[in-house]
């Protein structure tokens, strides 16, 4: 028998969502993100149902801890319709939609937002939409769209994306980003940040053995597999090392990916001797990762949203080299930034090596970045922003936190 609240939420999240009991699964870091911040929500006391795609071997219904979770939609040109419409008759007072695009399908699922979104308006839901992609339109480029596969001239990629980002912008009540930049190109946004998990890192030695690493400097990228990574540049750089540190690509193909040329698989074909590939990372060795790494790199050229996988890292004490595009949209120190061009990023993890002493100041500085990013600080601000967006309508208004 279901065990989560099943009377009127307070809030409606619509949003990939991954198999009850796990986190880290799903076909985007989305998922992930949802699941901690659904659950966060309700250790604050708010009542929250989430509306996911149906999948295969997936109840319609289920809990995750305190969160009802109803897969109400499929993913393709019907799903951001489908999946609002559902979130509507859940009678909650607000609809939290999470987007990035693509996620809901391909791009026949793309003309499907602004019916979902007029569609509350006109049942006067209160809607906030988390964009957890934000594009400058005038940086869309050609080498933008070979830089994340799109198949479209730019012309074409640079209006659908500019339509998108003002169809949420005129038809949600409120916008999250998670980056103050991000915010300079969605007027009025909200900036909360990406959540940090606090769960305990298992033993470094251990984690080390169990995952056939040896003492040499491990360097960690980790999350889908995916060509605005930079992973190149990573890649690049462990050749110049010739086994000198040791490099780990952990994460499966992006499956927007998988279906046509495998990036991953071209990347193993590149370099596959000079690295470690795994293929998917099961969810108990997500933290065994993390644990064992000496560094991870975000070597992003043109970031365009939050990452996940820092969160992780941050989470897990890992310190992060970022490229300087990524360390300057999130202020990082310089302690975490490192050049992109192969011989100058193979000199500082060669230097790391050498002197192991350095990584101290940039566990410091990692904890510095951390700070203000607690899940439960997030969903208490959310929470405020629920509560503002709700009381908006003092018909509908009603306290979502527990007193």
């Amino acid at each position: 028998m279901l065990s989560a609240k099943m009377s009127r939420p307070d809030v409606a999240l619509v949003s990939p969502y991954p198999p009850p009991g796990s986190t880290h699964a799903g076909r985007s870091g989305v998922a992930s993100y949802a699941s901690n911040l659904a659950r966060s929500l309700a250790h604050e006391g708010a009542a929250v149902t989430v509306i996911a795609a149906a999948e295969d071997g997936r109840k319609a219904l289920s809990v995750d801890g305190p969160v009802r979770v109803e897969r109400r939609f499929r993913r393709g040109p019907g799903a951001l319709p489908a999946a609002t419409g559902a979130a509507a008759a859940t009678g909650a007072p607000l609809v939290h939609l999470q987007h990035e695009l693509f996620l809901y399908g391909g791009a026949d699922s793309v003309p499907g937002l602004a019916a979902a979104l007029g569609a509350l308006r006109a049942r006067r839901a209160r809607t906030v939409v988390t964009m957890h992609q934000v594009v400058d339109p005038r940086s869309v480029d050609s080498a933008f769209t070979r830089l994340h596969r799109v198949p479209v001239p730019a012309w074409i990629a640079r209006a659908g994306l500019a339509g998108v980002q003002r169809t949420i912008r005129g038809l949600a009540d409120r916008v999250v980003v998670h980056e103050a930049p991000f915010a300079q190109l969605v007027p009025g946004a909200a900036v909360v940040p990406h959540g940090i998990e606090t769960a305990p890192a298992p033993a470094r030695n251990e984690s080390r053995e169990r995952l056939g690493l040896d003492d040499r400097l491990t360097a960690l990228c980790f999350g889908f597999v995916a060509p605005y990574k930079g992973i190149e540049h990573a890649l690049e750089a462990a050749a110049l090392l010739k086994g000198s540190v040791q490099l780990v690509v952990a994460g499966a193909e992006h499956p927007r990916l998988a279906a046509g040329a495998p990036y991953a698989g071209e990347l193993r074909r590149r370099f596959g001797t000079g690295a470690r590939f795994t293929g998917r990372v099961e969810d108990a060795d997500v933290s065994r990762w993390f644990a064992a790494a000496d560094v991870a790199l975000f070597l992003y050229p043109r970031p365009f949203a939050s990452s996940g996988a820092l969160a992780l890292a941050l989470a897990h004490g890992t310190p992060p080299l970022l490229s300087p595009q990524l360390a300057d949209l999130l202020g990082a120190p310089p302690a975490l930034t490192v050049p992109l061009e192969p011989a100058a990023l193979a000199g500082h993890l060669a230097d790391l090596a050498a002197r192991p002493a350095g990584l101290e100041s940039m566990r410091v500085a990692c904890r510095d970045l951390a700070a203000g990013r607690s899940w439960r600080s997030v969903a208490r601000r959310h929470l405020a922003l629920y509560e503002e967006v709700i009381g908006a309508d003092r018909a509908s208004r009603r306290s979502l936190r527990s007193t």
